[in-house]
């Protein structure tokens, strides 16, 4: 394990909210990765404008001074320079950004030469480095570039926002932490045991239960609420998924302070979960896994795990090919159904 501390103060970026008054308030995004705009007083930057949703937008951080703004099928939308937010935004320095009738600007650079109040400065930020056994599962909207041509950006942004927020509901409900929104997917973690406490996944130390069965429980959620959306909007063809998951040991990032934890896991096994569920499209399935996913499932499941076919598949980015375990959802469900 290491550990570093981080000034909050130094090249933080921040974001600026300009009040009706004329007055303006600085927030610093610093000691998390993630922070939620909206009216609900439980958003990290809470903004009293009636005409912003209760939980309207996210501010996603993904690596030094690179900040999504991702919308979460607000009712009056969010906007990057008056551009409409359909999917998550890459923002740029001085970017302005609008949330129903609230203004605010987004800063990438150092605060040094402007410091935020004593009481929107946060505290040193701790970053712990462990290894863990986690699994990372990748569920991506396809046909998302088809999406943009035939819908209307209104649309386009309801729906899509719709579906981050649920499906990061979805994937807490079952236990899983939402790494990261990348365009037009989810990225999202199951953490089992730090890696000091198992040998491999082949071989689990007394006591040690890899829960994979709700990964695959989260993904089937995501799958069904992703029809209910398909009933809920006016499209000329329904939103298909295709979903990959892989098992293994993970350098896991631990970035916060005093007041709030978060986690973002590195390494090839989260690279492998993309490659996994990139082959979804050559083995013409739903949902595809690793073989170490699926060795921790069958223990699991026990014969129902037959449910999956397998085969040897050429990854990119790998010399040697991988064994992949794929299925559609609809036999997915019926396995997981009580």
């Amino acid at each position: 394990m290491s550990v570093t501390s981080e000034s909050a103060a130094t090249a933080a970026p921040y974001v600026v909210l300009k009040e009706p008054d004329g007055s303006q308030r600085k927030h610093v995004l610093s000691g998390a990765t993630a922070w939620t705009l909206g009216r609900d007083e439980d958003n990290a930057i809470v903004l009293s404008d009636p005409s912003v949703s209760r939980q309207h937008a996210l501010l996603q951080y993904l690596d030094n001074n690179s900040i999504y703004l991702i919308d979460l099928g607000s009712r009056n939308g969010s906007f990057v320079n008056n551009r409409r937010v359909s999917i998550p935004t890459l923002l740029q320095d001085g970017d302005h950004l609008t949330l129903g009738q609230s203004q605010l600007e987004f800063h990438s650079g150092s605060l040094a030469s402007s410091e935020p109040s004593p009481a929107a400065k946060p505290s040193d930020t701790l970053v712990l480095q462990t290894r863990w056994l986690i699994s990372v599962a990748v569920v991506d909207v396809r046909g998302y570039g088809q999406l943009t041509q035939q819908l209307d950006e209104r649309l386009l942004s309801q729906v899509m926002g719709d579906w981050f927020r649920r499906g990061g509901d979805i994937i807490q409900q079952y236990g899983g932490t939402v790494d990261k929104y990348i365009g037009d997917a989810i990225m999202a973690v199951w953490f089992h045991v730090p890696q000091a406490n198992t040998a491999s996944l082949g071989t689990e130390a007394p006591g040690i239960h890899l829960d994979v069965k709700s990964v695959l429980q989260a993904i089937a959620k995501l799958f069904q609420m992703t029809e209910q959306l398909n009933g809920e909007f006016p499209l000329p063809s329904p939103i298909r998924l295709g979903a990959g998951v892989n098992t293994g040991s993970a350098i896991v990032r631990q970035v916060g302070n005093n007041t709030r934890q978060e986690y973002t896991a590195l390494g090839d096994t989260v690279n492998l979960a993309f490659r996994i569920e990139s082959a979804t499209r050559t083995l013409n399935a739903d949902l595809a896994i690793s073989q170490d996913t699926y060795t921790c499932l069958a223990k699991q499941l026990g014969q129902a795990a037959a449910c999956f076919s397998h085969q040897a598949v050429e990854l990119k980015g790998y010399a040697h090919r991988h064994q992949v375990y794929y299925c559609d959802v609809w036999s997915l469900q019926a396995v997981l159904s009580p």
